[in-house]
C-alpha cells in the first residue's frame, strides 16, 4: 500500500517544501516521494528539511522531574525537495503513451505526497516504468544498475531503498567509446562497481567487447570474481563459444612463463621478452623532454646501424666472399642475422635489447674510448660526431635501467691461469618483468658482440679504443630468446574479443606503468593504422585504469606522447574507450575530464569534486552521505539527462542467481542430479582443474 507522508506546502525557486504529516516518517537527504498529477507523476528528491516547534519554549518546558516536557505541543516538519522526473501521458497521432522527462514546473500545492519504497505495488510500478523509458533504445541495453529510492545506510534498508527489478539499461557498446569516469572516494565501491558491470555485461551484451584492466591491486585476478565471471558467460548464447579471458600475472622473479587453463581463464604467469618493446615505449613512460627523445632516438639509430652492418648478410652484401673463411662463430666480428633481430625487429625499430645495450655500450666501450680526451675512437667517436657526449649516454643509461629495473652486474673473467682478471658490465633482470636477451647477461657472449660491434665503428670511424676484453675470446652467440610473454601477442588477442586482466599488483609502479602503457600503444597505433573504416569490423576496446589521474592530471597530459590522454581525445573515433576511476575527479585535467560522456559519482567528502559534480545536477548534500555502490550516472545516452540515483551492484551481488541459473543449465544440458553439478562446471567452464601447463 502506498505511504502517504504529507502535503506539498509551498514553492521557493527550485524547492518544492512537503508538510510532513506522518508521524512515523522523518525525511532523508536522497529519499524520493512522489505525487500524482492526473493519470502521471511528479518526483520529489529530498535535499533538506526543516522542523519546529512553533511556541515559546519556556511555554512548555516541564519543572525539574517531571516525566513530560511537550504532551500535546504542535510541531511544524517540512522537507526540502526537488524534482526530479516527472511521468506524463503525451498523445502521439492516436497513440496515448507515457514519456519521462525532466520537470519543467513544480507539482500543485496542496495534494498527497508519497513516499517511494520497495515492496510497495505503485512504487514498484512507477520505478519500472522509470527505468523502461529513460533508455533511448533497449537495444543492446545491459542492466549495470538498480534504481534507488534513497540510502540505505545499513543492510536491511536495502529491500526498501533498491528496486531490483527496475534497472537501468545502457548500450556499453555505445557507451564506452565516448568514455566513462567513476569517482568516489576510497572505500566508495568503485572496482567492486566495475567488476559488476563487467558481470552483467558478460552475462546479457550481444556484441563482443574487449576489457583492458590494468588490475593494480591484483582484486581483478581473484578467483571468486572470475568464477562468476566465467558462469555468467556461459548462460550468454552469443558469446560464450568465442570470447575468452586471459589473465596476465606479472612477475620479476619468474625464470620462464607459466601456464595454467581455469575453465574458461588463461592464466599465465612471468614476465614480457625485451625483444617485444621498443623505443617508443621507453618515450611514452619517461615523459621525456624533446631533447631527451631526440638524442635517445639518435643513439638507438647509430647502435642499431652499427649492428646491422656487423651482419653476416651485411658483410656478404658489401662485397666479400658469401662463404666465411671460418665458422661463423669463429668470426668474432660477425653477428647472425637472426641475432641482429634481437636488437632491431620486422619494423626496423630498436627493441628493448638494443636499449639495455646502451648502458653496457657506455660501461664497456665508451669508457675506453677516449673520453676526457682530445682524440675520440670507436663507437663514442660516432656518438659524439652526432652531438652526442658522455654525460648525456650516463642520463640515458640511468633512465633505461630505472625504467626496466634492470641493473648492471660486473662479471669477473679469470685468464692467464687465475694470474690475469678482465671484467666486464652484463645486464642483470632479476627484478625486472622485461627480460633481455641470454647475449646481454653472459659475459663471453656479449663479448662477441662488443667486437662485431667494434669492428663495424671501425669501419666508420677509422679507429677503436684500447679495451682490456679485447684479448678474450668471447662465446657463441645465442639466437634463443627467453622464454618470456609476447606484448604483440596480448594486443592481437583483443581484436578476436577478450578480456584482458594485466596484473601488476606485484611489480613496482614503475614497472607496472611500462606494462600497460606499452601494450595501450600497440591497440591505439594498431587501431590507427586500420583507419576508422578498418576498425569497424573489430571490437569496441574498454580500458579500465584504476588511479586515472596518474596519467591524466594538468602536468602529465602536457606530454605528447601521453597514451592516456590521446585515447580520452582521439579513441572515440577507433572505438577505444577510457572506463577512468578516480578518487578525486577534479584532479583530471579540465580539457580532459570534459571528454568523459558518462559520470557515475559515489561517495565523496571533497569539495572540489562535490562543486563540481553539483554543476551537473548531481545533488551536493547527498553525495557525502551515499553508502558503497550507490550513487548517480549522468549520460546523455539517456533520454533524460540528468543525474539519476542508482546502485551499481558488485559482482558477488549477482553470484547467487548466477550459480543457480548456471546449476540448472548444466542440469538441462546434461540431464545429472544435483550431486554432479559440480563435476560437470568444471567441463564446462567453471573454474576446473589445470588443462594446460608449461610455456
Amino acid at each position: 500500500m502506498a505511504t502517504r507522508v504529507g502535503l506539498t506546502y509551498a514553492w521557493r525557486d527550485e524547492i518544492t517544501y512537503v508538510v510532513v504529516a506522518d508521524e512515523n516518517y522523518r525525511p532523508g537527504v536522497g529519499d524520493i516521494l512522489y505525487v500524482k498529477v492526473g493519470s502521471g507523476y511528479v518526483l520529489l528528491q529530498v535535499s533538506g528539511f526543516e522542523g519546529e516547534i512553533p511556541i515559546a519554549t519556556t511555554s512548555f518546558l516541564a519543572r525539574e522531574g517531571a516525566s513530560q516536557y511537550s504532551y500535546g505541543v504542535e510541531k511544524a516538519m517540512l522537507a526540502k525537495t526537488k524534482p526530479l522526473f516527472e511521468i506524463r501521458e503525451v498523445r502521439s497521432g492516436n497513440e496515448v503513451k507515457k514519456v519521462v522527462m525532466r520537470p519543467s514546473q513544480p507539482p500543485p500545492l496542496d495534494v498527497p505526497v508519497y513516499l517511494l519504497k520497495g515492496g510497495d505495488d505503485e512504487s514498484e510500478s512507477i520505478m519500472s516504468l522509470l527505468s523502461s523509458k529513460i533508455p533511448r533504445s533497449e537495444e543492446g541495453a545491459v542492466p549495470v544498475a538498480w534504481l534507488r529510492a534513497g540510502i540505505a545506510s545499513v543492510k536491511e534498508l536495502m529491500p526498501e531503498k533498491y528496486f531490483r527489478n527496475a534497472c537501468l539499461r545502457l548500450s556499453l557498446h555505445d557507451m564506452i567509446p565516448k568514455h566513462v569516469l567513476i569517482s568516489g572516494q576510497t572505500g566508495s565501491g568503485k572496482t567492486t562497481g566495475v567488476m559488476g558491470i563487467i558481470t552483467q555485461w558478460s552475462r546479457f551484451g550481444d556484441e563482443p567487447i574487449s576489457w583492458v584492466v590494468a588490475d593494480r591491486h591484483g582484486e581483478y585476478s581473484k578467483r571468486d570474481f572470475l568464477e562468476i565471471l566465467s558462469m555468467a558467460l556461459n548462460l550468454n548464447e552469443r558469446l560464450r563459444d568465442s570470447y575468452r579471458i586471459y589473465v596476465y600475472a606479472l612477475k620479476t622473479n619468474a625464470e620462464r612463463v607459466e601456464s595454467v587453463r581455469e575453465g574458461r581463464v588463461l592464466r599465465r604467469e612471468g614476465g614480457f621478452d625485451a625483444a617485444s618493446v621498443n623505443v617508443y615505449d621507453v618515450i611514452n613512460v619517461a615523459e621525456l623532454l624533446t631533447r631527451d627523445v631526440s638524442e635517445l632516438l639518435e643513439v638507438t639509430s647509430i647502435l642499431a646501424t652499427l649492428i646491422k652492418n656487423a651482419s653476416e648478410t651485411r658483410i656478404t652484401q658489401r662485397g666479400e666472399s658469401s662463404t666465411p673463411q671460418k665458422p661463423l662463430q669463429d668470426r668474432e666480428d660477425r653477428i647472425s642475422e637472426s641475432c641482429v633481430k634481437i636488437f632491431v625487429d620486422d619494423s626496423d625499430e630498436p627493441t628493448g635489447n638494443l636499449l639495455a645495450l646502451i648502458p653496457l655500450i657506455t660501461s664497456n666501450l665508451v669508457r675506453h674510448e677516449g673520453v676526457g680526451e682530445r682524440e675520440k675512437a670507436g663507437v663514442y667517436k660516432l656518438l659524439v660526431n652526432a652531438g652526442i657526449y658522455v654525460n648525456r649516454l650516463r642520463d640515458l643509461r640511468r633512465i633505461i635501467l630505472s625504467i626496466f629495473g634492470w641493473r648492471e652486474k660486473l662479471e669477473n673473467i679469470v685468464l692467464d691461469g687465475g694470474r690475469r682478471k678482465v671484467s666486464v658490465s652484463v645486464i642483470d633482470d632479476s627484478n625486472s618483468v622485461f627480460k633481455v636477451s641470454p647475449i646481454l647477461k653472459n659475459p663471453l657472449e656479449l663479448i662477441t658482440l662488443l667486437k662485431a660491434i667494434v669492428s663495424s665503428a671501425k669501419e666508420m670511424s677509422g679507429n677503436v679504443g684500447s679495451y682490456p676484453w679485447l684479448s678474450v675470446k668471447g662465446g657463441e652467440l645465442s639466437a634463443l630468446t627467453p622464454s618470456s610473454l609476447d606484448l604483440g601477442e596480448v594486443v592481437r588477442s583483443l581484436d578476436e574479443g577478450a578480456l584482458l586482466i594485466l596484473d601488476v599488483s606485484k611489480l613496482p609502479l614503475s614497472l607496472g606503468d611500462m606494462v600497460v602503457i606499452s601494450v595501450l600503444r600497440r591497440v591505439f597505433e594498431e587501431r590507427m593504422r586500420s583507419g576508422v573504416e578498418g576498425v569497424g569490423v573489430k571490437p569496441v576496446v574498454a580500458v579500465v585504469s584504476e588511479e586515472a589521474p596518474l596519467y591524466l592530471s594538468p602536468e602529465k597530459v602536457l606530454s605528447p606522447y601521453n597514451v592516456f590522454a590521446r585515447l580520452a581525445r582521439e579513441g572515440r573515433k577507433f572505438r577505444i574507450g577510457l572506463v577512468a576511476l578516480s578518487q578525486i575527479a577534479t584532479m583530471i585535467e579540465k580539457q580532459i575530464l570534459a571528454n568523459f560522456n558518462t559520470l557515475i559519482a559515489l561517495r565523496t567528502k571533497h569539495r572540489a569534486d562535490i562543486a563540481y559534480l553539483s554543476d551537473i545536477g548531481v545533488p551536493a548534500e547527498a553525495l557525502p552521505s551515499l553508502s558503497d555502490r550507490e550513487g548517480y550516472i549522468y549520460t546523455p545516452d539517456l533520454s533524460v539527462s540528468e543525474p539519476i540515483p542508482v546502485y551499481v551492484p558488485a559482482y558477488f551481488d549477482y553470484g547467487g542467481e548466477i550459480r543457480e541459473e548456471y546449476s540448472k543449465l548444466i542440469k538441462s544440458r546434461e540431464g545429472l542430479s544435483s550431486g554432479d553439478s559440480a563435476v560437470l562446471r568444471a567441463v564446462f567452464g567453471g573454474v576446473g582443474e589445470d588443462e594446460d601447463s608449461g610455456g
